[in-house]
């Protein structure tokens, strides 16, 4: 049976509840696992992967036709404090960033701190990442509301903006990310991230041998 033509491909991301404690934000995680604590009470990681090796052994490429962050009704919510300008670090101040990606090579602290942290997107001034690892990515800030009475601490958007090459690829996986930036003012805080799926539409198909051997050669150097 032929694996050629259109695939839809996902990845659920699990919901998350960050807490402040004394000296680091607790994880409390449901259902799902994989969420990891990269810097205390500021830079919390999520990954995953997604086997591309059947359709790599028969030498067929995966393009890309869409991509797209599902949300169920969920609500990103913090405790109830005062808003403060998102940008700031290292005070006593609360704010949520959210950085989604999917690419052809893993991100590993110091790549994460650089996308999230540093606000270095792949192929702009100062980011070490490529542009065209990254087949989607989009980054979303938050602010409490402070205007819809009984709504206190709900996260409402900012700010936000995308990024990513949607480039072809002939790599045997995918990487899936949620990168989250925070800073719980004080101790007791605590912040909920809803779940949410990745997806992908794709087409499976076969390239002349030249684009698809110098595909395979970038792919081969991106998995190293």
């Amino acid at each position: 049976m032929s694996i050629e033509g259109e695939r839809i491909l996902s990845k659920m991301v699990p919901e998350v509840i960050i807490y402040y404690g004394e000296e680091t934000g607790d994880i409390v995680q449901f259902p799902g696992e994989g969420w990891k604590e990269i810097i205390p009470n500021l830079l919390y990681q999520w990954n995953d992967e997604l086997d591309l090796s059947g359709i790599s052994a028969e030498h067929l490429t995966t393009f890309f036709t869409g991509m797209s962050l599902q949300e169920p009704r969920g609500v990103y919510a913090l405790t109830e404090i005062p808003p403060v300008p998102p940008a700031v670090l290292g005070t006593n101040a609360a704010f949520l960033r959210i950085t989604d990606t999917i690419s052809n090579v893993p991100f590993d602290a110091s790549i994460s701190a650089g996308l999230s942290v540093e606000g270095l997107q792949p192929g702009y001034i100062g980011s070490t990442t490529n542009w065209d690892d990254v087949i989607m990515g989009s980054w979303r800030e938050f602010c409490s509301n402070t205007t819809l009475s009984g709504a206190e601490g709900v996260l409402q958007p900012n700010q936000g903006g995308s990024f990513g090459s949607a480039e072809a690829t002939a790599s045997r996986k995918l990487y899936f990310s949620r990168i989250l930036v925070l800073n719980l003012g004080n101790e007791g805080d605590w912040v909920s991230i809803p779940p949410c799926r990745f997806v992908a539409g794709t087409i499976i198909g076969e390239e002349k041998d030249h684009e698809y051997l110098m595909r395979l050669k970038r792919s081969s150097h991106n998995e190293q």
